[in-house]
């Protein structure tokens, strides 16, 4: 059986918002970051580490800010969450110290770090702008008719290529695509056999990009917490 990785890709630079995603605190005041590693590491609880993917070594800096982080040598954290310590191996998108020249690819260069840093699993990847995400979501990824992808679709069809399983085939597509100028990694969902599948809930999927896309969240998030 291949083995399964899961990184969080928090590498865009979130403009609309006005700050970085990952950053924002939820209604729990667990900040979204370790929140939505707490959740993959309870859908994938056989590996012994999430990856963390951020856009450079800068980013980095902000995380570290965060009483709940404590760095550890080799790019790897000790994240302190409500489950439990979390071990955490961070990749750089653009790492400027070995590769001061690079191209700005969007969330494609995320995923293909990940199959960099091992090309001969798949990767559950999950970006952070999902957060009304659920872990019984990503097992449902996982235990559902894999494809070469296997990605959840929206209400209107569109699939999610970000909250999905990669196969070392689809990232090499993907990789093939990017030098050929394609970016978008929902390209390789329609290139290749890919599977999609059905969200059991609609939150799963609710995306945040702007302030009042965040305000709507934390409304459904302290309605959840005051039940």
């Amino acid at each position: 059986m291949t083995t399964l990785r899961a990184v969080l890709l928090a590498g865009g630079q979130s403009s609309r918002m006005g700050m970085r995603k990952e950053l924002l605190r939820l209604p729990s005041d667990e900040p979204v970051f370790i929140q939505k590693i707490s959740l993959i590491h309870k859908a994938v609880p056989e590996s012994d580490r999430v990856y963390l993917s951020l856009r450079n070594r800068a980013a980095l800096q902000e995380l570290l800010e965060f009483n709940e982080v404590q760095k550890l040598p080799e790019d790897r954290l000790l994240l302190k969450s409500r489950s439990g310590p979390l071990h955490v191996q961070v990749l750089y998108d653009h790492d400027d110290a070995k590769f001061p020249e690079h191209d700005d690819i969007g969330p494609a260069s995320g995923l293909l770090r990940a199959q960099q840093q091992d090309p001969t699993c798949n990767w559950l990847i999950v970006a952070c702008d999902y957060p009304l995400l659920t872990a019984d979501a990503l097992r449902k990824l996982r235990e559902g008719p894999a494809g070469v992808v296997t990605c959840f679709h929206n209400e209107e069809g569109y699939s999610e290529p970000l909250l999905a399983i990669w196969t070392p085939e689809a990232l090499s597509a993907l990789g093939r695509n990017v030098r050929q100028g394609i970016l978008g990694p929902s390209s390789v969902i329609r290139q290749l056999n890919s599977t999609l599948v059905a969200p059991e809930s609609n939150e799963w999927l609710m995306n945040v990009n702007t302030r009042e896309d965040w305000d709507r969240i934390v409304t459904i998030k302290t309605k959840q917490i005051d039940m």
